[in-house]
Order: structure tokens, then C-alpha cells, then sequence
């Protein structure tokens, strides 16, 4: 029962984020574009001040072998990803999408709100540290996604200087010189940064629940609910045993495998769909399923296996 209380504790105040959203949406007190307005905030500022935040104040020292494995996990979920989508349909445009969706996690706002509840709010530096390598290789796979399965050329410097312009990156690289310069920043810039890190989590779930959407769910729903399974079990499963068992990974480190993976679908999958010529449908449909879906499967991980994460 501890473990309960202790996952409901966590789940319930997303839960009610998300469906503040919904209604302000539904009410239309908010339109859908201007949650779209409020997500590139939250992406361009929420988050990376969260990270920047994270990563300067939280002193626990960084281990490669940790980074490695995250690393090789996010590539792995990556390879096996495009090789169920292939077996799942033979629209190139739907097997891109599958593919991204089935491993790319929403592991900015979904997964640092609950790194912050999960092991509290000055302790997530390892999950910031986590977060830089995964949003990295999850923009770099994710072109390839599309890219493989409509067999076109792959432009990697284009990807690359993509990924290099990713804010999350640029502000846990800032973070690490200032960490590693041993400077100490005035009140005068970290107060303000300390106000926009505030803002992540309550903006990204209002923006989640505005943005759901399961208008055209009906032709899709065997494709949604087996990416869905994958996505929410399969892989979070196997990356967390593996990592338990193989890895060796405790603590701050096996939680932040858990986050990674047991987030739903990035929010992020559907612009690079409509980019790169996917199936802009189906990447929202999955998105908005396995966002709601996520509420209740990290609810019951926590429930059972609270006590080995943290």
C-alpha cells in the first residue's frame, strides 16, 4: 500500500494537469494553435532550463558507463523498431511512423516530471544527464525512421547540424562548462531560470491535454494498440530487466531507464511526420493514446515496482 499511495501521489497531479488542458481546449478558452505556440515554450525554454537547471545544481558525479548504456539502449529500441514496423504494414509511410512512435519517448516534459516526483526535486541531474543523450539519438534515429523506409538519400550533415541546434543539448553543455569551470552564476540569472524550470511541467501536461486528440482513432486502432503495447511494456520491460540484471544498474540511474522508456510517444513525432512524409494521423492517434494509456501503466510500474526504482 505504501508504494500505492506513493504512486498516486505521483500520477494524479499529471492526471489533473492533462485534463485541465483537455477542458480549457474543449471549452475552447484555448485553441489548438496557441497550445501549439505553448509547446515550442516549453520545448525552447521550459525544458532546457529545466535540464541546465538540473545539471548545475545536482553535484552527483556523471558516469560514462551509465551513458554508454543508455546510449546503446535508445539504439537498440531504435533497430527494433523499424523491424516491427516492417512486419506490421507495408506502407512505407506508416512503417516510418510506427517505428518512431513505438521507441521515441516524451522523456522532456512526461519523463522529468516524473524523475522530479519519483526522486525528488533536487535529485535529477542523473536524469537530466540521461535526457541529453536520449533526445540527441532519438532526433538522429528519428529522420532515419522515415528516411529508410522511403529509401531516399540521407543528408547526415543536415541531421547532424539539427541535432546540434537541439536546445536541450545546447543548454546540458552550458551546464556541464559551468559545472566542470566550477563557476558560480549570480542570483540575478539564476532566479529567472530557476522561474522558467517551475513552469515545464505544469505548461507541457496543460499542452498535453489540450492537444489530445481521438477523433479518427476507429480505421487505426489494431495498429494503435499493438505500437501501444510495445511502447508501454514491451520495450520499458525489457530495458529495466536488462538493465537491472545485465547493467547493474540501482537508484537514480535504473529509475531513469524506467522514465526513458515507460514515457508515452513524444509530442515531437508528429511535426517530423508531416515533415518527412508520414502518417500524420496516426502519428497523433498514438501519440494521444499512449499519453492517456502511460498515466496507467506508470501508475501500476510504480505500484509493484516502486521499492527495486528507487
Amino acid at each position: 500500500m505504501e508504494y500505492f499511495w506513493t504512486s498516486f501521489n505521483i500520477v494524479m497531479p499529471l492526471v489533473l494537469m492533462m485534463a485541465t488542458g483537455f477542458l480549457i481546449r474543449r471549452i475552447g478558452l484555448v485553441s489548438e494553435d496557441a497550445f501549439r505556440v505553448i509547446n515550442r515554450i516549453v520545448f525552447y525554454i521550459g525544458i532546457p532550463t529545466l535540464v541546465f537547471h538540473s545539471v548545475v545544481t545536482d553535484r552527483t558525479p556523471a558516469r560514462w558507463q551509465f551513458a554508454v548504456w543508455v546510449a546503446v539502449s535508445v539504439l537498440a529500441a531504435f533497430v527494433i523498431s523499424m523491424l516491427l514496423s516492417r512486419a506490421l504494414t507495408k506502407d512505407p509511410s506508416k512503417r516510418g511512423t510506427i517505428a518512431q512512435a513505438a521507441y521515441r519517448s516524451n522523456d522532456g516534459i512526461f519523463g522529468l516530471a516524473v524523475a522530479s516526483a519519483l526522486l525528488g526535486e533536487g535529485n535529477t541531474g542523473t536524469m537530466a544527464f540521461a535526457l541529453v543523450i536520449s533526445a540527441s539519438l532519438f532526433g538522429i534515429t528519428g529522420v532515419l525512421c522515415y528516411e529508410l523506409n522511403r529509401g531516399g538519400k540521407i543528408k547526415f550533415g543536415k541531421v547532424l547540424l539539427n541535432t546540434l541546434k537541439n536546445p536541450i543539448l545546447i543548454a546540458a553543455v552550458l551546464a556541464f562548462v559551468v559545472r566542470l569551470t566550477g563557476l558560480t552564476l549570480p542570483h540575478v540569472i539564476m532566479k529567472p531560470i530557476e522561474y522558467f524550470k517551475n513552469m515545464c511541467t505544469p505548461l507541457g501536461f496543460l499542452v498535453l491535454g489540450g492537444l489530445l486528440s481521438f477523433r479518427s482513432l476507429k480505421a487505426d486502432w489494431k495498429l494503435v494498440t499493438v505500437v501501444s503495447v510495445i511502447k508501454l511494456v514491451a520495450f520499458p520491460v525489457a530495458a529495466c530487466t536488462l538493465a537491472y540484471v545485465v547493467g547493474g544498474l540501482r537508484g537514480a540511474e535504473l529509475a531513469s531507464v524506467f522514465i526513458i522508456f515507460s514515457a508515452p510517444t513524444a509530442m515531437s513525432c508528429m511535426p517530423m511526420a508531416s515533415e518527412l512524409g508520414g502518417d500524420v494521423k496516426l502519428s497523433g492517434e498514438l501519440i494521444a493514446v499512449t499519453t492517456v494509456l502511460s498515466l496507467l501503466t506508470v501508475f501500476l510500474y510504480l505500484t509493484f515496482f516502486g521499492g527495486i526504482l528507487t
